[in-house]
């Protein structure tokens, strides 16, 4: 537990650096670029990858998975060969028809000649883009966390200093051109990393060794594929169905809220960056302290997921409003409350489908909840469209899909493992996120800051009452906080 924890502590500090960077990137772009120009962009991005996606083929968490328990160096070589080589067997004919067609979909599908640059320049993308999740496996796999987490927070600094300028200079277009140099850069860099220490190990596969890897890696990551494709398309379908019914100045709004709760994702991605390789193997060689590791680590990521997305709309109207600098995203505001808990909800499916369901070889069952995933955003999105409003039906939609999934992942564990980690206690966490959420609309700060304070300690309680979170780990976090604010203090001084 102690080293499970250590790491996903160094994966946060990592991903907050990055999203950090990032926000100041998201941000300055949104500042530069109209609504309009958004939207454009939000509708190139998520045609994108949704049609990127179908490279996915599930390889990168299979991969992680085969070169945890890899016995030797060759062996991770031979997989990331086998790896790539079925990866390219699909990722080169579908940037070569996004090339193709770029011209159709811009012009005829979505009526927006505005497009077509982009769409190429994202065609010649996914040719860089179909390496990095299988060498990113292979520095994961191995347990390289410190490599890879330094990464994360250096690249992300170049990627703020390739768009802004690019947004600059040739605003829609530069964020494209962006895009292509910071995929170049990210697929070289991964490269140095994942095979330095491989170096002598090089050997390729053999007509047999490639049989056995195609069949263990496809064992499982045909259904990883399939919820991947499920996921992405989730994720972009906000962009991608209002773009055939409204104007690219209203997806820009959605797609304004949507960049906001996304921001939220970087913590269960930090968890899984951990989570795959440790409770895969933990799953196989000790089942019953798996399922204590995992109840303990779990309800801990619960109660912060929840705080951090509950603060993120509290605060929402203040962020905005200091971030973009003006008042021409006010619309986005009331979908950020329903926004951000779609992606607290699948936050957890993230975290479960990685420590649990993966490490289980629950294929259909996983497979069955991201189908609940999406279906249930767009049975509600269809069936409220006419009274809700388009944006809102569509962001009340999302929050509905990933519940349900969410719900439906807790009930398979539980009948399928004997496994039962969600009760009562997470409920009434949430309800009291719920309720912190609620008060963004109060906009005098003489009233929201103490209010802040006295919701965030009934939080901090609830979350004692619960056991979620430890006494002594509170008085832990608050010491080695005050010792870093205390260091500052004597370098002031």
């Amino acid at each position: 537990m102690k080293d499970l924890t250590k790491w996903q502590l160094i994966s946060f500090i990592s991903r907050g650096a990055a999203m950090f960077f990032g926000l100041v990137q998201s941000f300055f772009i949104v500042r530069l670029l109209s609504v309009t120009e958004w939207g454009v962009v939000q509708i190139a991005v998520s045609l994108g990858a949704a049609l990127g996606i179908y490279q996915h083929l599930g390889l990168a968490s299979a991969s992680t998975r085969e070169v945890s328990a890899a016995e030797d160096n060759k062996e991770i070589f031979k997989i990331f060969v086998t790896s790539a080589f079925i990866r390219y067997v699909i990722t080169i004919p579908i940037a070569i028809g996004l090339f193709w067609f770029s011209r159709y979909l811009s012009t005829v599908t979505y009526n927006n000649p505005q497009l077509e640059i982009p769409l190429k320049l994202y065609a010649i993308v996914l040719l860089f883009q179909g390496f990095q999740s299988i060498l990113n496996s292979v520095i994961s796999g191995t347990r390289r966390f410190k490599l890879l987490f330094i990464y994360q927070a250096v690249i992300s600094i170049v990627s703020v200093l390739l768009y802004i300028p690019a947004v600059w200079f040739y605003r829609v277009n530069g964020y494209f051109f962006a895009l292509l140099a910071f995929n170049i850069i990210s697929t070289f860099s991964l490269t140095i990393m994942a095979f330095r220490p491989l170096k002598g190990f090089f050997e390729m596969p053999s007509k047999s060794d490639f049989k056995r890897l195609f069949k263990e890696l496809f064992s499982i990551s045909l259904g990883i594929y399939l919820v991947k494709i499920i996921y992405t398309n989730w994720e972009k379908i906000g962009p991608n169905l209002l773009g055939l019914t409204v104007t690219p100045e209203i997806v820009g709004y959605f797609g304004f809220a949507l960049l906001y709760a996304k921001k939220l994702m970087n913590v269960s991605d930090a968890v899984t960056d951990v989570n795959l390789p440790v409770f895969s193997d933990k799953f196989v060689h000790d089942r019953g302290g798996f399922h204590e590791l995992f109840t303990r680590n779990f309800n801990r990521l619960y109660a912060l997921i929840v705080f951090i997305g509950a603060s993120a709309v509290f605060w929402v109207y203040e962020i905005v409003t200091i971030v973009v600098g003006s008042e021409k995203y006010n619309n986005s505001l009331p979908l950020m409350l329903p926004m951000v808990f779609a992606f607290i909800f699948y936050s957890f499916v993230n975290i479960v489908k990685s420590s649990v369901i993966i490490p289980a070889k629950l294929v259909k069952e996983m497979i069955l909840s991201f189908v609940i995933l999406i279906g249930g955003t767009l049975l509600f999105y269809f069936m409220t469209q006419g009274w809700l409003g388009n944006l809102q039906a569509m962001a009340y939609g999302m929050v509905a899909g990933g519940f349900l999934s969410f719900l439906s992942l807790a009930l398979i564990s539980q009948f399928k493992l004997g496994f039962k980690f969600i009760n009562h206690d997470h409920w009434l966490i949430l309800l009291e996120g719920l309720a912190i959420s609620a008060c963004w609309v109060m906009g005098n700060l003489y009233i929201k800051i103490p209010l802040y304070l006295v919701l965030t300690l009934l939080f901090i309680w609830g979350t004692l009452i619960s056991g979620f979170v430890r006494k002594e780990e509170y008085a832990l976090v608050f010491q080695k906080t005050r010792e870093i604010l205390s260091r500052k203090e004597i370098k002031k001084a």
